[in-house]
């Protein structure tokens, strides 16, 4: 009789055993797993043969120059003098390589501007025009965008595909 006990009494002893050691099981099988997890790519990766001035977004499919229009990517940093100019100026100066001036839409994309990967700030011409004297403009320190007059002079940030 003492030994049906005994059993009795065991036999939940054993239970949670099993079960503390599924659960560890699993935990340690997941933890394995997730690691083992492909890492997504990074959200923007330099463009092969451009010694990293160009960065291709992987969200939107669009290569951005990554100074300000003017400015060369010294492999840190930008450097050299940042073009500035009117809204007219800036849609001529865009057609080399096949860059163009970005629609606002497609600049608010970048947010949030990560100052490695785009650095250089103020406002920056968009091609989106707003009636006859204005265009949309977007501010890299702040993230806003403005309606601006055409005649001032403001930076350029150019892209490509779309």
């Amino acid at each position: 009789m003492k030994e049906k006990i005994f059993q009795r009494q065991m036999l939940p002893q054993k239970n949670l055993v099993l079960v503390l050691g599924m659960v560890i099981f699993f935990c340690v099988a997941g933890t394995v797993q997730a690691a083992q997890q492909p890492q997504p790519p990074p959200r923007f990766q330099e463009v092969e043969g451009s010694g990293g001035s160009i960065v291709r977004d992987n969200n939107t499919g669009l290569e951005w120059q990554r100074c300000p229009h003017g400015q060369s990517w010294t492999g840190a940093s930008c450097s050299g003098t940042t073009w500035t100019g009117n809204w007219q100026d800036a849609t001529r100066v865009t057609a080399s390589a096949g860059f163009r001036l970005p629609t606002i839409d497609e600049m608010r994309t970048l947010a949030p501007y990560d100052q490695g990967v785009f650095p250089g700030s103020g406002w920056f011409w968009s091609s989106s025009p707003v009636g006859k004297y204005d265009a949309r403009v977007l501010s890299f320190d702040s993230g806003r965008s403005d309606i601006l007059g055409k005649l001032g002079n403001y930076r350029a940030r150019l892209v490509r595909g779309g």
